[in-house]
């Protein structure tokens, strides 16, 4: 077994944390001058060294200062958070139930996750955030579409179109989420 039952919940913790902090470090950086230090104030001032070159944080201050800039930053930075809460822990667990049924033979974890109503859904979206950032269908993923999970219905003519919050966002991003670590809170373990 690649992961112990340990491993995953441990993971999804890590995960939970990580989005959930991200979800805070936007309202600071959407916040403009209303913190104190500001994130305005903090980036100016903010240099990282990188291979002998001093990397200012200067132009983030200015996007984060333009009220137009400053939404489109702070959402694609929660946007590739959520991104994070939801592959990693899909992948997780299908690794789990596929090494699970190896060493139980006659075990049928796999198919227990493939039968989610959610599963389908978070492989479509797994999917995309994982390699292009765009909803790519191939022959077979059009033919399972449309598919439905909690109000958001993914259809056809998403293919080659991105992830935004228009079609994936934070509330269900995150009971999705909540799904998936259900699910694995109930995985069996190798005696």
């Amino acid at each position: 077994m690649r992961f112990t039952k340990t491993d995953i919940l441990e993971e999804f913790n890590r995960q939970d944390r990580s989005y959930r902090l991200a979800i805070i470090s936007t309202h600071w950086l959407q916040g403009g001058s209303q913190y104190k230090p500001s994130a305005v104030d903090e980036a100016r001032g903010l240099r990282m060294i990188a291979l002998g070159r001093s990397i200012p944080y200067s132009d983030l201050a200015e996007m984060l200062e333009n009220d137009s800039t400053r939404l489109v930053i702070t959402s694609d930075f929660i946007l590739n958070q959520l991104h994070a809460l939801i592959r990693v822990p899909f992948e997780l667990l299908h690794d789990y139930c596929e090494d699970y049924d190896k060493a139980a033979p006659g075990q049928h974890l796999v198919n227990s996750l493939q039968k989610c109503p959610w599963y389908q859904f978070a492989r479509f979206v797994r999917n995309a955030i994982s390699h292009s950032f765009r909803y790519d269908f191939r022959e077979a993923d059009k033919r399972r579409l449309p598919i439905t999970w909690r109000g958001i219905t993914l259809t056809e003519d998403l293919n080659g179109k991105p992830i935004t919050h228009e079609t994936f966002w934070h509330k269900p991003g995150y009971e999705l989420f909540l799904e998936m670590r259900a699910f694995a809170d109930a995985l069996p373990e190798l005696a």
